[in-house]
């Protein structure tokens, strides 16, 4: 029998025991909710695989006690003896009776002394001398068990002097129901742990009043019941067998009813339906192992419709309310590796798990700012990076990028702009590392465009200086596409509206020395401007023509008569009745000419 102790004034208080027992053990108290509904697969200690190993332990922990008696009595013992009478019609050749002794208030799991009882009924054992309370706890018999604290406690009325010459106690027991039977299942069952659980037919689904294994061969017996209806459910840890409710019945409510006697044997006979397989995969994990990041649990293909739970681990330890299919890092876990284990459950299959390999360590994560450029974004310029304020200790590497496209060697914190920069942007990545730390990279914002360096030549001058000559400026190579603009000076000083890619020497520039400045522009390039050499003195020239019928420039007041080549100068007498056909700046020039002076 499964309950200790389980006398008709303690059956309220063992029942409630049993659930207690049962609803923390490996097989579920409230029994299958199905015909067929799948048992737990978790692995167990061989000596404790089910609720029949827990459900009666003021007998096991007896017979544990009763295993290692003395043979001889320990000082400060008296012997506790008597016979044990059972009922008639009980079947002793099967089961186990233990007679116990507590202390008084004692919970069932301590008891002071015990021993078996004798086919004859007999049983001897030594106790400690003082209050006792005593005990008589049966299993598969159709006895009640009595007294002691795993009745549900002992009253004033339960507890006996044991004195030094001894204590006799030879108690009667009540005969009691019992539900027996044999199960069949398609798989051997032998060690594989199946129990028989006992409810109330109008009590509550989860309170259980007595369970006990299936034996190996498939027969067993649940005792200590009074009379009463009640419903049976079988609980299967064997792999290959399915749990069901008596006789395949789909839950608790709809269960078949035992209907007991005072002291009646009820047969229940029932044949576990096969436990389908389910197809599992081992489940991987995705995602970044830093504190702060999701990883997510790729589950794989199981057997469909199969419904599937999580557990996450760190280091093999399960992570407090981490049931879901993804898992965000907390602090707590930096430095551990973390697994994910999948249980997959469907009725009419066994309960699989399967657990992932382990991921890498989970990092903290880097303080990380975005860095900035400082510079003018000019080819040939230096660019440097502002990379703020990382997490203490961080080592910092660069990488510079034009246009998006890594610069080879470009892995200082300063970068000067070469020429492949024109009209493209500029980035720099940081990067961060720290052990224990996740690596991490920061990109800048991308820099203005980069403007390019016009290739430029200093213009040249062509031409005479003479006043009445034309100058032109040979610009030399700028880069294709180049605008160039021009302005003239005259000492420096520009001269108006001379702009253009040419100058007239006139009179005004006489003495003065003239230079050109080209100006070149072009789109995403910064504007040069190239400065001529200056030329020499501008000067009048030795003869020029008449600006009249009867007169000469200022500047060349010698007036030449080509006819005679005489030349006149203002003084001279004929001077003004002279019509002029060349006009020279000085004497020499006309002499130089060919001409000679006049006499008057």
């Amino acid at each position: 029998m499964v309950f200790p102790a389980l006398s008709r004034s303690a059956r309220s208080a063992a029942a409630a025991i049993a659930a207690a027992l049962l609803a923390s053990m490996l097989v579920a108290v409230a029994a299958p909710a199905s015909a067929s509904v799948a048992p737990t697969t978790a692995v167990v200690d061989p000596a404790h695989a089910g609720v029949a190993d827990r459900l009666p332990v003021a007998l096991s922990d007896a017979v544990a006690v009763a295993a290692e008696s003395p043979a001889e009595p320990p000082e400060g013992t008296a012997p506790v003896s008597g016979i044990v009478h059972f009922p008639v019609g009980v079947d002793l050749t099967k089961g186990r009776t233990v007679v116990a002794a507590y202390a008084t208030n004692a919970d069932t799991s301590s008891p002071l002394a015990a021993a078996p009882v004798a086919a004859d009924g007999s049983y001897t054992f030594w106790a400690p001398v003082g209050d006792i309370v005593l005990a008589v706890l049966s299993e598969r018999r159709a006895v009640f068990d009595i007294g002691g604290a795993s009745a549900g406690g002992s009253s004033p009325d339960d507890i006996r002097v044991l004195d030094a010459d001894g204590l006799e106690f030879s108690p009667t027991l009540a005969r009691s129901a019992l539900i027996t039977g044999a199960v069949s299942a398609p798989v051997s069952i032998a060690g594989q742990k199946v129990v028989a659980v006992v409810y109330p037919a109008g009590g509550a689904e989860g309170l259980a009043v007595a369970a006990n294994y299936v034996a190996d061969g498939g027969a067993y017996a649940v005792g200590g019941l009074p009379a009463g209806d009640y419903r049976l459910a079988f609980v299967s840890a064997a792999a290959g067998a399915a749990s069901e409710w008596w006789n395949d019945a789909p839950s608790f409510a709809k269960a078949r009813s035992i209907r007991l006697g005072e002291a009646q044997v009820a047969t229940a006979d029932v044949t576990l339906a096969a436990l389908g397989i389910l197809d599992t995969s081992i489940p991987k994990i995705s995602g970044t192992t830093t504190v702060g990041q999701t990883l997510t649990a790729a589950t794989g293909a199981w057997t469909p419709g199969a419904t599937l739970t999580y557990q996450w681990y760190a280091d093999g330890a399960a992570i407090a309310k981490a049931t879901a299919a993804s898992l965000k890092l907390p602090a707590a876990v930096a430095g551990k590796k973390i697994t994910v284990r999948v249980t997959g459950k469907k009725a009419g299959f066994g309960t699989k798990s399967e657990t992932s390999a382990a991921t890498a360590a989970v990092r903290r994560p880097l303080t990380a700012p975005v860095p900035t450029i400082t510079g003018t974004t000019t080819v040939g310029q230096k660019l440097t990076v502002k990379p703020g304020t990382w997490t203490t200790g961080t080592r910092l590497a660069y990488q510079w990028y034009i246009g998006g496209v890594a610069v080879a060697k470009a892995t200082a914190a300063s970068f000067t702009l070469p020429a492949s920069a024109t009209l493209k942007t500029v980035t720099v990545v940081v990067t961060g590392t720290k052990s224990g730390y996740a690596t991490a990279s920061k990109q800048s914002k991308a820099t203005a465009v980069v403007k390019g360096i016009l290739k430029a030549s200093t213009p040249k001058i062509k031409g005479s200086t003479v006043v009445g000559s034309r100058l032109t400026v040979s610009t030399g190579t700028w880069t294709s596409g180049t605008t160039l603009t021009y302005q003239w000076y005259a000492n420096g000083t520009a001269i108006k509206r001379a702009t253009g890619s040419s100058l007239v020497v006139t009179a005004a520039m006489v003495k003065k020395n003239i230079t050109v400045r080209v100006t070149g522009t072009k789109s995403g390039y910064v504007t040069a401007a190239k400065t001529s050499a200056k030329t020499g003195a501008v000067s009048y020239p030795s003869r020029t023509t008449p600006v009249s019928t009867w007169n000469c420039p200022a500047w060349a007041p010698i007036k030449g008569n080509a006819s005679s080549m005489i030349f006149h100068v203002p003084s001279g007498q004929y001077y003004s009745r002279t019509k002029p056909e060349e006009c020279f700046s000085s004497e020499g020039a006309a002499i130089k000419a060919g001409y000679r002076k006049s006499k008057r």
